[in-house]
């Protein structure tokens, strides 16, 4: 019996030490509170396998999107493009170039280990910024799904997954009050103008489109072909305003003061100034950080805001 009890105790020590050798020689990942364990592979906005080695403290953004986007979703930078001014706090941050003339040196310069960019824009310029060494990560705003995946994804790579979810929540909820207050029938017709006076009209699927579409507002450039260099938007000639009866026409005018705003030139423009809204005064301009240039976690603040102007203006 006493060999019996001898052999078992041997059997046992030598399983615990057998165990303790596999866990030891194995690679081992670091467990985090909020769900993330590293290292971690997620797919960006671009469809690319990015390989995130540890949590991300040094965070350099490099558009509104990205940082607006980080910022919602708990994290902070330590780099930014200088259009990004929201939320205020980064305003203190060093800058990197424009978001459309990145200095790939200026953010090198930062020593950051994660580098956020937003996908259309900067596809060009990605195999630049890899050179860098640390991983670049893309998110993308040009729908409500978008933002939900952005928000996701960020999350999930600096560990903020709970605060991401809450964002979500939050900006779902906020849009489906405002769909609840919505009047059903109206027609919008949101216009843009470029440096050759060409004027645009905001297709569904563009942000500000998509804005109008969470609330279901009728848009009279729907179906219409891409044209010019704002993806989702549409050529308006003087013809097609004609044939439009929007119940508000809202302009962008994405050049600061004192460019004229668009709002301000359209009753002179020859065919515009002939729609029934133009001649009642029904044109607004619009905030172009919100509707256009800041695309991302602040659509909440854009559906509630062009929800307001159109029961103001068309009641």
């Amino acid at each position: 019996m006493k060999n019996g009890i001898t052999i078992l105790l041997y059997l046992f020590l030598l399983s615990a030490l057998l165990i303790s050798a596999a866990c030891s020689s194995a690679p081992t990942a670091t467990p985090t509170p909020s769900g993330s364990t590293y290292p971690l592979t997620v797919t960006d906005a671009l469809g690319r396998s990015v390989q995130i080695t540890e949590k991300p403290v040094r965070i350099v953004t490099t558009s509104p999107t990205a940082t607006e986007t980080l910022y919602r979703a708990g994290g902070t930078a330590v780099g930014r493009d200088s259009s990004s001014k929201y939320p205020p706090e980064v305003l203190t941050l060093p800058t990197v170039g424009s978001a459309y003339n990145l200095s790939t040196e200026a953010v090198a310069s930062l020593n950051p280990d994660l580098i956020l960019v937003e996908a259309l824009t900067h596809a060009s310029v990605m195999s630049s910024l890899e050179k860098i060494g640390v991983p670049v990560i893309a998110v993308r705003a040009a729908s409500l799904n978008d933002i939900v995946e952005g928000l996701t994804l960020v999350g999930k790579v600096i560990d903020k997954n709970e605060a991401a979810a809450q964002a979500i929540t939050d900006i779902q909820e906020r849009i489906e009050a405002a769909q609840g207050n919505s009047t059903a029938g109206k027609t919008v017709l949101i216009l843009i103008s470029d440096a050759q006076r060409n004027i645009y009209a905001a297709k569904p699927e563009s942000y500000p489109g998509t804005v109008a579409a969470l609330l279901g507002l009728g848009n009279p450039a729907s179906g219409l072909p891409d044209s010019g260099t704002y993806p989702g938007f549409a050529l308006f000639t003087a013809e097609k305003a004609l044939t439009s009866n929007p119940d508000v026409v809202f302009t962008i005018t994405p050049a600061p003061p004192p460019a004229p705003r668009l709002s301000a030139v359209l009753p002179q423009t020859p065919g515009f100034n002939q729609m029934a809204a133009v001649k009642a005064g029904k044109v607004v301009e619009l905030d172009p950080m919100l509707f256009l240039q800041a695309q991302g976690p602040r659509i909440a603040d854009a559906v509630e805001e062009l929800l307001r102007l159109v029961n103001e203006v068309a009641p």
